[in-house]
């Protein structure tokens, strides 16, 4: 009887004490992610990608500065849309939005290419509304498609460099 009231309150301290550390707002000390190692990586889009492509690479890597650079990723955006689901009167009421992402890295100092690879995102969007309503949902699944895109592809970018 004794042993089971010891452990009883052992439990209540216990939840005690960790429930005043997460209510103090413990928070860990992070490094400056103002010199990041993005800082080391100049992004650059061909030409011949989508214009929402080319803005949405330059806005998600905005503190990119060739000068400063160690590397240089080329990237080559394609956009591909595909019906999904047709109707037997041949209406379409769901698209699929393919981003393939290739991409190249180089090492500024020596030019050459130390990584190529490639990635993809995928969106897919229902077209079964009105034509304003589906521009808008296209529009939305290819931010989705391109972003997911651009993330794996920076997740691998630094992996390699580092």
């Amino acid at each position: 009887d004794y042993s089971c009231r010891y452990q009883i309150s052992c439990i209540i301290i216990l939840m005690f004490v960790l429930q005043l550390l997460v209510a103090c707002g413990f928070t860990p000390i992070l490094k400056d992610v103002t010199e990041s190692n993005n800082a080391l990586v100049y992004y650059e889009i061909d030409p011949s990608s989508s214009y929402h492509a080319r803005q949405l690479l330059s806005s998600t890597f905005i503190d990119s500065e060739k000068d400063r650079s160690k590397f240089i990723t080329k990237v080559y955006i394609t956009e591909t849309e595909s019906a999904v689901n047709i109707e037997s009167s041949g209406s379409v009421n769901e698209y699929k939005i393919e981003i393939l992402i290739n991409f190249k890295i180089y090492e500024i100092e020596t030019n050459n290419m130390i990584f190529e690879s490639q990635t993809r995102g995928f969106a897919n969007y229902d077209a079964s509304s009105s034509e304003y309503a589906n521009t808008l949902a296209q529009q939305d699944a290819l931010e989705k498609a391109l972003t997911d895109g651009i993330q794996l592809m920076n997740i691998i970018v630094q992996s390699q460099i580092n």
